[in-house]
This record gives structure tokens, sequence and C-alpha cells, in this order.
């Protein structure tokens, strides 16, 4: 194949992103999440929300106080 073939060959989405992943066949089935299911995932988090939180606020930034022009 020639580099060319090889752009043209990527110039249409197949949704595979460059044969990466593998094409699906059958649609899959969704279905609603058990009240189990439910209960679970929302303990997940909140276990994840509050071992974040314990840790102590996060600060991306540094307050810098002004100082005159000179």
């Amino acid at each position: 194949m020639t580099p060319y073939e090889r752009l043209m060959a990527e110039a249409l989405p197949t949704g595979t992103f460059g044969h990466a992943q593998p094409t699906t066949t059958q649609p899959r089935t969704r279905r609603p999440w058990t009240e189990e299911e439910q209960a679970q995932h929302r303990a997940d988090l909140e276990a994840a929300l509050t071992t974040s939180e314990s840790r102590g606020p996060r600060r991306h930034l540094t307050a810098v106080p002004d100082q005159p022009a000179a």
C-alpha cells in the first residue's frame, strides 16, 4: 500500500481509530441498573469523594499579594 493509499484509507472514518479497535458486529444491549447496582455505585462514589476531601482542599493557584510598581 502506498503512502497515498494509506492516507486515503484514514480519511474514511470507520469508528475503529485506524483499526486499533475491533469492529463490533452486534450492538450492545442496554439495560437499566438494578437498585443494588445503583446503591453500590453511589457508595463507591461517596467513598471516593470522602477520601479526596479528607486530604484537604487542593489549590492549583497561589495568591500573590499586590506589590507597588517600581
